[in-house]
C-alpha cells in the first residue's frame, strides 16, 4: 500500500520522488522514455528486469534502463514500511541539461543489460539525504535546483564502485532493448513471477503471451515451469545435500508439501524416497 508519495516536477514532468510503502507490496513499472535510479532507504527489494532479478538491501540503489519491470517491497526486521526515492531520468531533460555537450551516455548503443545495482556508497546516502531535506523544505527548490540534482546524481554514479558498469549502461540507457522471448522465460524459470508478469515483461498481453509460449515450447507456460522446475530438483537432489526445503525454494516453489506432491506425481517417489534411491544405486 502506498501511504504517502511526494515529488518535484520540472518541465511538468516528475523527477524526483519520494515513496513511502506499507510492505509486503508488489508493483509493476513501465519506463517508455526513460531511465530511472531507485534508491532503497528502508525496507528491501526484489527488483525483476526482463533478463535479471535483483536483491535490494537498505542503502543500495539500481539504475534502470528504459522497460518494464516488476518490484516486490519487503518488510525488514524493524519495521513494516519501505522508503524508496526514485530518481526519472528523462531523455529530452538530460539533453536540454547538456545541450551542445551530450555525453556518451544518452546515445544510442548496442544491447546489454537493463539494469545495474549498486551497493551501498557514502556519497550516494549523503546524496538522499540531501534530496530528503528539500522534500522537508520544498519551499526552497526550484527548476534549477533540480537540474544541478540531476546532474550531481549522474557525476557521483561514475565516482561509485560500480563506475566501469554504470558507464556501460549509461551508453544505452535510451536504446530500446528487446529480449528475446527465450531470455525472458530462461531468466525467471526458478524465480516467483507469475505468468502475467512474465507477459509484461515480454511486452505482450497475457494471452499473445501464452499463444506465443506454446509455438515455441510446444506446450503451456504453467507446465513448462513447472517441468523445469522439478527437473531442476531431480538434478540437485543428486548432485548436492541440500534439504528437501532448500532445494524446494532453490527451484522456484514456496510450499514443501506441494512440491513434494508434484515430484511424487512426476516420479513416482517423493525427493527424499529419490535420493535414498539414487545413493543405493551409486553405491
Amino acid at each position: 500500500m502506498l501511504l504517502e508519495r511526494k515529488y518535484f516536477d520540472l518541465n511538468d514532468k516528475c523527477v524526483i520522488e519520494k515513496l513511502h510503502i506499507k510492505t509486503p507490496f508488489k508493483y509493476a513499472a513501465v519506463f517508455q522514455n526513460e531511465a530511472c535510479f531507485l534508491y532503497i532507504k528502508d525496507g528491501k527489494s526484489i527488483i525483476k528486469s526482463p533478463t535479471e532479478k535483483l536483491d535490494l538491501e537498505i542503502s543500495e540503489s539500481v539504475l534502470l534502463k528504459c522497460g518494464n519491470y516488476f518490484a516486490d517491497l519487503i518488510q525488514n526486521s524493524e519495521n513494516q514500511t519501505c522508503e524508496i526515492f526514485a530518481i526519472h531520468l528523462h531523455k529530452d531533460i538530460l539533453k536540454d541539461l547538456y545541450k551542445d555537450e551530450v555525453p556518451n551516455f544518452i546515445k544510442q548503443n548496442s544491447k546489454t543489460h537493463f539494469a545495474q545495482k549498486i551497493e551501498r556508497q557514502d556519497i550516494l546516502v549523503h546524496f538522499i539525504e540531501s534530496l530528503d531535506f528539500y522534500f522537508h523544505n520544498p519551499t526552497l527548490v526550484s527548476d534549477e535546483l533540480l537540474r544541478l540534482k540531476l546532474k550531481e546524481l549522474i557525476l557521483l554514479l561514475l565516482q561509485t564502485k560500480s563506475a566501469e558498469s554504470i558507464i556501460g549502461l549509461f551508453s544505452h540507457l535510451f536504446t530500446p532493448r528487446q529480449a528475446s522471448f527465450r531470455e525472458i522465460v530462461q531468466a525467471h524459470l526458478f524465480s516467483e513471477v507469475t505468468i502475467s508478469e512474465l507477459a509484461i515483461l515480454a511486452g505482450r498481453s497475457l494471452s499473445s503471451f501464452k499463444r506465443d509460449f506454446e509455438n515455441q515450447f510446444s506446450t503451456t507456460p504453467a507446465n513448462y515451469m513447472k517441468e523445469q522446475k522439478l527437473l531442476k530438483a531431480k538434478d540437485l537432489l543428486s548432485s548436492t545435500d541440500f534439504t528437501i526445503s532448500e532445494i524446494c525454494y532453490e527451484v522456484g516453489f514456496r510450499d514443501t508439501s506441494h512440491f513434494t506432491k508434484l515430484f511424487k506425481q512426476k516420479h513416482c517417489l517423493t525427493p527424499s524416497e529419490y535420493r535414498k534411491s539414487w545413493y543405493s544405486n551409486e553405491l
